[in-house]
C-alpha cells in the first residue's frame, strides 16, 4: 500500500512522460493530470515540461493540428466545438486556431460533412411536424460546434 503514496522520483517520472508523449501528441494539461496521478513532486513538474518541450516530446502547435484534424474528421465536430475543447484544453491561441483550421480543413469538406450529419439525423428523427423537425436538426447541429449561419443555410436548402 505504501507504494501507492510514495513520490515518485524525477528520472521515472521523466521516463513515463516521454513515454507517454511518445504515443500521441500531448498538452500539458494532460501531463499536469498524470503527474498529480503519479504523485509527482510539484518542484520537478516544471523541470520535466521544460526538458519534454526542449526534446521534442512536447509541442503545442503540433498538438492544436492534431486537435483540430481529429475532432473534424473523426468526431464531426464543427468550429465552435473544436475551439471550446481548446480552451478546455488551455492550449487556445485565436491566431493558432484560425491558421490550423484554414489549413487543415477545407470549405468544401466542411459544408459537405455539414450535409452528411443533417441528412443522416433527419432519418433518425420521427417527427411529423416540419417546424419541430428543423427544431432538432438545428439544435444537434449547434451542439456538434457548426455555426448558426451555416446550418440554417443548409437547413433551408433541403
Amino acid at each position: 500500500m505504501k507504494q501507492y503514496f510514495k513520490n515518485m522520483s524525477y528520472d521515472r517520472a521523466r521516463e513515463k512522460a516521454m513515454r507517454y508523449c511518445s504515443y500521441q501528441e500531448r498538452c500539458v494539461l494532460d501531463l499536469e493530470k498524470r503527474f498529480y496521478a503519479w504523485n509527482v513532486k510539484n518542484s520537478d513538474w516544471d523541470k520535466i515540461l521544460d526538458y519534454l518541450i526542449e526534446e521534442g516530446f512536447l509541442n503545442e502547435n503540433r498538438y492544436v493540428v492534431a486537435f483540430v484534424r481529429g475532432k473534424f474528421r473523426i468526431k464531426k465536430w464543427g468550429k465552435n466545438k473544436i475551439k471550446m475543447g481548446l480552451m478546455t484544453k488551455r492550449t487556445y491561441d485565436e491566431k493558432l486556431f484560425d491558421t490550423v483550421f484554414e489549413a487543415e480543413i477545407e470549405e468544401e469538406d466542411y459544408l459537405k460533412t455539414i450535409k452528411d450529419l443533417i441528412g443522416k439525423k433527419t432519418l433518425l428523427i420521427n417527427e411529423d411536424d416540419e417546424l419541430k423537425r428543423r427544431d432538432k436538426l438545428y439544435r444537434y447541429m449547434l451542439g456538434k460546434g457548426y455555426e448558426s449561419e451555416l446550418i440554417v443555410k443548409e437547413l433551408n436548402v433541403t
